[in-house]
C-alpha cells in the first residue's frame, strides 16, 4: 500500500520521469524517497544565478542512492536562440552554458531546452532566425558531446515540425534530438500529432505528457483532455521507439491522476529505451 497513491503503486512509476522544479525539491524529497520517482529537475534563470553547488551535489547523491534516474529542464522564460537582438542571444547562450554546467555535475540522461521560436513574431524571418540560432546551438552541441550529455529541443509554440527538422538536419549529432511535448502540440500546433511523429520520430529522444482540450496549455492530468494518447503510443510502437517519458503535473493530485491513467494506456512491456 502506498501512502501517496492510497493503493498499489502504478507500474508506470518506474518508467517515467516526474517534473520537479529545483526550488521545490527539498520539500518533496520524502515522497520521492517513498515512491522512488525518476526526476526531471527544472531550473529557472534565478535558480542558476543563486545555485548552491554543495546542495546540488548532495541532492543528486541522495537521489542516485534511491535509484532515481535524472533529467534536466533548462530555463526558458524570455530566452530566444534566434532572436534578432544580439544581447538576447548572448543571454540565451549564457543560460544554456549554465545549464550544461549543472549537467556536468548531475550526469542526466537528457537536458531539455526550448527554442524560443514564436510564429506570431518570427514567422516572416524564419530562415534568418534559424541561421542565428545555429550560431548558439553549434557550440552547445559541441560541448554536450564533450560532456556525453544529450540535448533535446522541445516544441512549444511551433505550429509544425519544420523548424525542428531544419535545425536537426543541419546539426546531425547523436547528442542533439527532439523532445515532443504533446500538450504544447495539441494546444498550439496547426499540424496533427501523427505528422509530428512521422517528421521527427527518427530524432525523438523524449516525450512530455500532460493533457488539455486544445484551447490552452492547461497541463491537465493524462486522460482528462482530448489528446489521443492511444495514437501516440500506437505510432511509437509502429516506429519501434520507446523514448523517455516525462510527466509534467502542476499539483500532486494531478500527478496521482496522471500516473493512474497512464498505467491504463501504456503498452505492456514498455520500459523506455532512454532509461539507464
Amino acid at each position: 500500500m502506498s501512502r501517496f497513491f492510497g493503493a498499489r503503486v502504478p507500474r508506470c512509476v518506474r518508467h517515467v520521469h516526474v517534473n520537479m522544479p529545483w526550488a521545490m525539491l527539498s520539500k518533496e524529497l520524502p515522497v520521492i524517497e517513498e515512491e522512488r520517482f525518476h526526476v526531471e529537475l527544472g531550473f529557472t534563470g534565478e535558480d542558476l544565478d543563486r545555485l548552491d553547488w554543495k546542495s546540488l551535489d548532495g541532492s543528486v547523491a541522495l537521489l542516485r542512492s534511491w535509484g532515481c534516474g535524472l533529467t534536466i529542464h533548462g530555463p526558458f522564460w524570455e530566452l530566444c536562440a534566434g532572436s534578432c537582438d544580439a544581447l538576447i542571444r548572448r543571454v540565451t547562450l549564457l543560460r544554456w552554458h549554465q545549464i550544461l554546467d549543472v549537467a556536468a555535475r548531475v550526469g542526466p540522461h537528457h537536458v531539455v531546452c526550448h527554442t524560443g521560436f514564436d510564429p506570431r513574431h518570427h514567422r516572416e524571418q524564419k530562415k534568418a532566425w534559424v541561421s542565428r540560432a545555429l550560431t548558439i546551438l553549434e557550440p552547445m552541441v559541441d560541448r554536450a558531446e564533450r560532456l556525453g550529455v544529450r540535448l533535446c529541443l522541445e516544441n512549444v509554440w511551433e505550429e509544425d515540425p519544420s523548424l525542428h527538422q531544419d535545425i536537426l538536419s543541419r546539426l546531425d549529432s547523436p547528442f542533439l534530438g527532439f523532445c515532443l511535448d504533446v500538450g504544447h502540440q495539441h494546444a498550439f500546433s496547426r499540424t496533427p500529432l501523427a505528422v509530428w511523429l512521422e517528421a521527427l520520430g527518427g530524432r525523438l529522444l523524449e516525450v512530455h505528457l500532460h493533457d488539455n482540450d486544445g484551447s490552452r496549455d492547461d497541463h491537465l492530468p493524462v486522460g482528462m483532455g482530448t489528446i489521443d494518447f492511444g495514437l501516440l503510443f500506437e505510432t511509437l510502437a509502429r516506429q519501434g521507439r520507446q523514448p523517455l517519458l516525462t510527466v509534467e503535473p502542476h499539483t500532486k493530485e494531478h500527478l496521482r491522476h496522471t500516473l493512474v491513467n497512464l498505467d491504463k494506456i501504456l503498452p505492456p512491456g514498455w520500459t523506455g529505451a532512454e532509461h539507464g
